[in-house]
Formats: structure tokens, C-alpha cells, sequence
């Protein structure tokens, strides 16, 4: 007999028997584990395959791109350069870098050697500038869809939103050594925005998936799956692309690309065949672990109305309400659990909000960096990132005290959903609570 987590029984089958069944007897599919832990290990491996497929090309980049000699003459600048009258905390490295400049090859050369191996040079010509364009692209179609990922993922079911990420950026990452061959920088950058655009709605759609799938007091340890995921994904990104750049096939670096998108493409198989959006349409489920993902669901697991249409976001609510406000405003752009606890049926839209707010502060803050150790000079470095640490110390302080005082991991107001109280006296009406409560006539 099925366990109440979710066991399955490798020798019994299905024997119920509804009137739409027609008598026919459907077999179960055997599973040792239940089916919500293997739908949250695959969320996490979604994000291990997003990750390296979206990191590759920072280390790819490198083995792409010939070196620029505009550091090695911004170097000779600074070592022929007069002295300043202040006094400077830059750390005076001329004498060792004129001792080592007979060894250092010249930067035309096709190839540099070593002891060990060659090396050889990049195919293209991308100085700085040009690779900050290629990374930094992705970044624009990422923050400009995030939401719209999210309520797509309520909408239309987080499985297929998932699904559209990672297969868009299979597609991407296969095609990209195609492209950049192509000279055509401009569609190298397009495609890098496309990516983003897709991959954007991955994150969201994991949040609408858990909204579904764990139970209140699972949710926030499934939550954190994707994050793993991340972090999995970018040290392996950054170990293997390293290696097929200089190791690989098809020339090295193009490797990075197609065995990324390899990978992501078992995911992407299993993903379809084994995930659904809502457990009700899994068919590997037991009604005994049904019936206790639901029973431990705020609002039973639902996320629209009986008749299975959505309600619409409650924007104003959310935006004026002071928690929500504080979380966006002062706490880690809502990459937290928190979001799951303030909202069920709008978890993945709530998500995407605070996201991109947190990536607002992304390209922000390089440019306030970049203001601050410019306004010290060239001479006084150290004194000019020592304030950009004590601010950066200061606004994580005072913002951690702040969502302390005023945040809630409660569940807000303008997620509750109305109960409808069927009436079965003569002449009664269904009667509407809006507090999550259940009144009698």
C-alpha cells in the first residue's frame, strides 16, 4: 500500500474506477520517492543548465577575443608619467615591470609559448569596449521581461515557461559560434538579448511551479534549490568552459558552446516528459500525496477562481502595501523566500518585481563606483574604495534595520482569496468573505 508520502507500490495498480473511466483499469507508475522532490531536484538542475548557459561566454570570451595592447600602453603611460605632487598610495611596481620586459613577447604575434604548451590567440578583434557590449547585452533583455515572465508563468503554467528558457537558450548557445563567425556583430549582440529576454522568465516560472507543488512549510527549502542550482552552475560553467576553450573540440572555444547546450538538452528532455505545472496532471502522483500537498496549501493550492479563471494582479495593492515596499526597496531585490510567504497566487509576478529592482541596482551601481574612484584621482585608489566599502557597509546596515522593523513574511491582504459559501436554504445567495473567513447565513 502507497505510503502517505507519496510511495509508490512496484506490484499494484490503479484500481479505481469512475464513471468516465468506463471500467478501465490504468496502470501506475512505479516511483520510489515522492513526486514533488523530484520536480524540485529538476528545478534545480533547470537553473544549473540556465547558469551555464548563460556564463559560458564570459570565459569563452577570453579564447574568442586578441589581446588588446591598450593596457600594456596605459602601463608604459603610467611608468613614464611624472610624479604627483601628493602623495600617492599606489604601489610603485615600474622596476619589476622593467625588469621583466625583455621576456614579454609582443602582442602581433599569432601565438605566445610556454614551457609546456602554445597558446594560441583569439579570432577576433574585441577590445574591451566590445566585450563589455557582448557580456552586458544579455543584461537588457533580462531586466526589460521579468515580469512579464512571471505573469506568464501564472498564466499559462510555469512548466512551459521553464521550458521556453532553457530550449531558447540551447538554440542560442548551438548558433553562437555561427554567428560570431559571421562578423555580424549586431546579430551577435541581438542574439545575447534574446537570451535574456527567454532566460528571463525561468526564475519566475520556479517560484509559480512551488506555489503549486510545496507545501507551506516545504516552500521555502524548495526555494532555495534554483539558487543552488545558480551556484552550481556558475563554478561548473567557469571549470569547463575553461577547459574546452583551450582543450575542446571544433577548434576550442565553440566547444564551450555546444557542449552547453548538450547538457541543457537532456535537461530539457527529461524536464518535458516528467514535469507538470499543477500535481493534478501528474500521473505518477498518489492521491495520498495529492491530498497532502493540497491540505498544506494556503488556499488549497489554487490560484483562480472555480471556474479556473485567473484573477487579475492587484498592482496598486501590491505597490502601496508596506511590506511589499520595503522588501523591493531594502532586502536583496526579493531573491528570498520571503515573496513565497507574503503571496501563493502571485508569488512569481511579486518575484519578478523585486528582481528587477535588485538588477536596476546592478547597472547603477558600477556607474557610482566608477564616480567615486574617479573624483580621488590617480593617485589615491585605496583611499576612494575604502568609501565605496563603508557605503556599501552602511546602506546594507541600515537597509537590513529597516526590513526588520517594517517587512512581514506573513500573507498579505491582496492575496486572499474570496470564499464562496454555498447556501443550500431557499431563496439564499452565496455569500463573500474577503478576509479568508467563512460566514454563515
Amino acid at each position: 500500500m502507497c505510503a502517505a508520502k507519496g510511495r509508490f507500490d512496484l506490484t499494484k495498480q490503479s484500481s479505481s474506477s469512475s464513471s468516465s473511466d468506463n471500467g478501465a483499469h490504468v496502470s501506475s507508475i512505479k516511483c520510489c520517492l515522492p513526486v514533488r522532490y523530484i520536480v524540485a531536484l529538476l528545478v534545480m538542475f533547470s537553473t544549473v543548465n540556465l547558469y551555464m548557459c548563460r556564463y559560458n561566454m564570459s570565459i569563452a570570451i577570453v579564447a574568442m577575443s586578441r589581446p588588446s595592447s591598450s593596457s600594456s600602453s596605459s602601463a608604459n603611460k603610467s611608468s613614464t608619467g611624472t610624479t604627483s605632487s601628493m602623495a600617492s598610495d599606489v604601489c610603485d611596481t615600474s622596476s619589476s615591470s622593467s625588469t621583466g620586459s625583455s621576456n614579454t613577447s609582443s602582442p602581433t604575434t599569432p601565438s605566445s609559448t610556454s614551457a609546456d604548451h602554445t597558446i594560441m590567440l583569439g579570432e577576433f578583434d574585441w577590445d574591451d569596449k566590445t566585450q563589455g557590449m557582448i557580456l552586458g547585452s544579455f543584461f537588457y533583455g533580462y531586466i526589460l521581461f521579468l515580469v512579464v515572465g512571471g505573469r506568464l508563468s501564472e498564466l499559462f503554467g510555469a512548466k512551459w515557461l521553464c521550458s521556453a528558457g532553457i530550449g531558447m537558450s540551447i538554440v542560442i548557445n548551438a548558433l553562437t559560434p555561427v554567428i560570431a563567425r559571421s562578423n555580424q556583430y549586431w546579430l551577435l549582440l541581438a542574439s545575447r538579448i534574446l537570451l535574456g529576454i527567454f532566460q528571463s522568465f525561468v526564475f519566475p516560472s520556479t517560484y509559480a511551479l512551488f506555489s503549486k507543488w510545496a507545501p507551506d512549510h516545504e516552500r521555502s527549502t524548495c526555494l532555495s534549490l534554483p539558487y543552488i542550482g545558480g551556484n552550481i552552475g556558475s563554478i561548473a560553467s567557469t571549470a569547463l568552459s575553461g577547459y574546452l576553450a583551450e582543450h575542446g573540440f571544433a577548434g576550442g572555444w565553440p566547444s564551450v558552446f555546444y557542449v552547453s547546450a548538450i547538457l541543457a538538452t537532456v535537461w530539457l528532455i527529461i524536464w518535458t516528459i516528467v514535469v507538470k505545472s499543477e500535481p493534478n496532471d501528474h500521473p505518477w502522483i498518489t492521491r495520498s500525496e495529492l491530498r497532502y500537498i493540497k491540505s498544506n496549501i494556503s488556499g488549497g493550492g489554487a490560484s483562480g477562481a472555480s471556474d479556473g479563471t485567473k484573477p487579475p494582479v492587484p498592482w496598486l495593492s501590491i505597490f502601496s502595501s508596506v511590506p511589499g515596499m520595503f522588501m523591493f526597496g531594502f532586502y536583496s531585490g526579493g531573491d528570498v523566500p520571503i515573496v513565497a510567504d507574503m503571496t501563493n497566487r502571485f508569488a512569481a509576478t511579486v518575484f519578478a518585481i523585486g528582481n528587477t529592482i535588485a538588477f536596476i541596482c546592478g547597472f547603477v551601481t558600477p556607474l557610482t563606483i566608477g564616480s567615486i574612484v574617479s573624483a580621488g584621482g590617480p593617485d589615491h585608489p585605496r583611499r576612494q574604495w575604502s568609501y565605496v566599502f563603508y557605503i556599501s557597509a552602511a546602506i546594507n546596515v541600515a537597509g537590513g534595520l529597516v526590513f526588520i522593523v517594517f517587512a512581514s513574511a506573513r500573507q498579505q491582504h491582496w492575496d486572499r482569496q474570496p470564499l464562496l459559501v454555498a447556501v443550500t436554504e431557499a431563496n439564499s445567495s452565496p455569500v463573500t468573505a474577503t478576509d479568508g473567513t467563512v460566514s454563515t447565513i
